[in-house]
């Protein structure tokens, strides 16, 4: 921490290049990428990730589309992903309820050299795993199906390789005692050696199971069993003799067969670029840090540092308000809340022990909305500050306020695939009321979820919503789903007890 203090001048200032104009917004049919580079290149790349899109979705098929376009912000420089993370790593991403986001390591190639865009395959599987799917997955699969499509490169003739052994390394050391404890891995670890060790050997049992015809039906019924509720000890027993599998995969020379994969018909992306603003770039590292919520008191002061020197920007005055908010959700219920804590998320007490006020959250938002009155994600925040209000209030037979949460949420509310945050609250609006929800709000947050179905506090809401209209069945199966996620695991029991 003492680092971090230290250094925070340094580190906004490398959250700004020198030069502003390099960087770019390109926005395609199914993804947003912020880089800093040529605009020709730029371009090439967003056609390379829109091709991989379709290649993920040929040897993975979705269940369901993606409702949001997730955010890539790209670097050439790992000290500043490490910074954002705090740990080694050269990508992170995640579907936050807010927005589906990566920020990956990326250094354009040199002249008639291909680049390296292994860690941009990597989210774009990762992404696709966790919301183009019902079912929930272990970390360890969706870590090792990820950290497969990463070794892809591009052929000259616009075909993917995938596998290459120069990038697909032999994987030492394999027994069945280090297969097991990757099977049972629930959170990160906080060694580097050993999250990478783990990420190691999830690849090498991983892909041969996606790809290899004679464990066809193995990762199905195994996925069955995981979001059935069994332990993943159990689960792991659909694998079948891990001693066996582990004996054969120490032995091979390769972890899987190369893959090639064609892109067929050939089609050009439709994509809008743009220049980003001086505001938009001076937020990217602190954006990412406010939403991966690595260190809440120190972002909320470099946002709150970053509206004296870009005091009209409706978008820094949010992301300082979002800031100032994660913390008083901290300061409520002793750490980050499931669903907003909302529901059943967090028992029947809120925690209360040192309060962090929302009043600077409340002042920011609403200059974000002065300076910007459209801003939906500003929109969103104030409705759900007000919302939190009513509840700590404990009064429910106020129409008019609630009626004013509504007022803010509903337009947003209306295309939940974009907008499944604030479908969600306006749902709950009614629950915190209670009041039944109108089969409109319902419809709404089911498609919230259905649409954004890697994102647990969706699920969450969906499920408790369900059981409160009496949809047992279904409910459980969802809330059972949940089980084996430690950010969920125990919410979910709470409100399968609750259930009646």
């Amino acid at each position: 921490m003492m680092l971090r203090i230290g250094f925070a001048l340094w580190a906004l200032c490398l959250a700004i290049p020198a030069s502003a104009a390099d960087w770019l917004r390109a926005e395609s049919e199914h993804y947003v990428i912020h880089a800093r580079m040529d605009e020709a290149e730029l371009r090439a790349l967003v056609q390379t990730i829109e091709d991989f899109d379709r290649v993920l979705h040929g040897l993975m098929p979705g269940e369901t589309w993606h409702g949001r376009k997730p955010e890539f912000y790209l670097t050439a420089d790992p000290r500043r992903i490490r910074r954002v993370v705090d740990f080694g790593a050269s990508a992170v991403c995640e579907s936050h309820a807010e927005l589906p986001m990566a920020y990956a390591l990326y250094t354009p190639g040199a002249q008639g050299e291909e680049a390296d865009a292994g860690e941009i395959f990597y989210c774009l599987a990762s992404l696709h795993l966790e919301n183009a799917f019902f079912r929930p997955k272990p970390m360890w699969l969706s870590a090792g199906l990820s950290h497969f499509f990463e070794t892809a490169v591009r052929n000259p003739d616009g075909s993917f390789l995938i596998g290459t052994p120069r990038r697909l390394q032999r994987v030492q050391g394999i027994t069945p005692g280090s297969l097991g404890d990757t099977l049972v891995v629930r959170t990160r670890h906080r060694s580097e050696a050993d999250y990478a060790r783990f990420l190691e050997l999830s690849r090498a049992l991983a892909s041969p199971l996606l790809l290899e015809t004679r464990f066809a039906g193995v990762l199905d019924r195994y996925l069955d069993a995981y979001a059935g509720g069994r332990s993943m000890a159990e689960a792991a027993r659909e694998l079948g003799d891990l001693d066996a599998l582990a004996r054969e995969l120490a032995r091979r020379r390769v972890v899987a067969p190369v893959r090639r994969v064609v892109v067929s018909p050939h089609f050009t992306a439709n994509m809008e670029v743009r220049p980003m603003r001086a505001d938009e770039i001076a937020l990217i590292d602190l954006r990412l840090e406010r939403l991966l919520e690595t260190r809440p008191k120190a972002t909320s002061d470099d946002l709150r540092a970053l509206t004296n020197r870009h005091p009209e920007s409706a978008l820094v005055w949010y992301e300082y308000a979002a800031a100032e908010y994660v913390r008083v959700q901290h300061s409520d219920f002793g750490g980050r809340p499931v669903f907003r804590g909302f529901g059943f998320s967090n028992g029947d007490l809120i925690v209360m022990t040192n309060p962090h006020s929302d009043a600077e959250a409340w002042r920011a938002v609403n200059v974000a909305l002065a300076i910007d009155p459209g801003l939906a994600e500003a929109q969103r925040l104030k409705a759900e500050i007000m919302l939190a209000r009513l509840v700590r209030e404990g009064n429910p037979d106020d129409p008019p306020s609630y009626d004013e949460v509504r007022k803010l949420l509903r337009p947003l509310a209306r295309t939940p695939e974009r907008h499944p945050l604030a479908a969600a609250l306006y749902h709950q609006t009614y629950i915190e009321q209670g009041r039944a929800a109108p089969k409109s709000a319902a419809r709404q947050l089911e498609r919230a979820f259905v649409h954004n179905a890697g994102v647990g506090d969706f699920r969450y809401a969906q499920a408790t919503a369900m059981s409160r209209r009496g949809e047992t069945g279904l409910a459980r199966g969802l809330l059972i789903s949940m089980l084996n996620d430690p950010a969920f695991s125990a919410a979910a029991l709470r409100a399968l007890e609750a259930e009646p």
